[in-house]
């Protein structure tokens, strides 16, 4: 999978593949998710990857590759998520280390170059050694922009037998509330994921968050 960031290489771009697959790669597991990110913008991808522009508002395109589903996104920054779900506008940003900053978990943002190398720019690997889901910054910010991301923090120390970090479980418990803004059909795909794990049910129990349909104990 290289040769995709040696091909946008060669267009004049940098590009690094980030989140699931350099995380799975370096705790020895196998993975289908592959996200990759890069300076070049959608119009510039267009030119030289047959892409499914559909999401390139967000900065994202998507691209079968080798049989696999990859999403390539720009370097961004977002603004507010007044639902509680997707930033109103994006901006553009030249550097890695903007783009990482707004994403969800530290674990989240470890990068595989072209050649094979880790990127770690926020401490990622450390964070995997510990065992530890962490929020990249703020947590209550990053909770509030994003409910989903709530399951979701559940469903990565459930998946891999990770503790969730004091700060990010006080958020989770602080606002949970907002999960019922946020489309049940979601909702339920995370949660299902999330009962796949041994230990799913009983962190959902923790948390307040009880399985009986989107219902939720705010």
């Amino acid at each position: 999978m290289l040769e995709l960031l040696k091909i946008i290489e060669e267009h004049g771009f940098v590009a690094y593949y980030v989140g699931g697959y350099p995380r799975d790669h370096y705790m020895g597991l196998e993975t289908q998710d592959y996200d990759l990110c890069t300076n070049a913008r959608p119009v510039d991808i267009k030119k030289f990857l047959n892409v499914d522009m559909a999401f390139s508002w967000y900065g994202n395109v998507r691209f079968m590759y080798n049989g696999h589903n990859v999403e390539i996104t720009t370097f961004r920054k977002d603004s507010e998520y007044t639902d509680h779900r997707h930033p109103d506008k994006i901006d553009y940003v030249e550097t890695l280390r903007e783009d990482l900053e707004r994403r969800d978990f530290v674990i989240n943002t470890l990068c595989i170059d072209s050649n094979g190398n880790y990127v770690d720019l926020l401490g990622a690997r450390k964070d995997i050694d510990l065992k530890v889901i962490r929020a990249v910054g703020n947590a209550d910010m990053k909770l509030t922009e994003d409910a989903i991301r709530i399951l979701r923090a559940i469903r990565f120390a459930a998946r891999f037998d990770f503790k969730i970090d004091p700060e990010l479980e006080e958020s989770i418990i602080k606002n949970k509330y907002i999960l019922s803004r946020i489309d049940d059909k979601r909702k339920q795909k995370e949660i299902d994921k999330i009962l796949e794990c041994k230990n799913g049910a009983q962190l959902l129990n923790k948390f307040g968050i009880i399985v009986n349909r989107w219902f939720y104990d705010g």
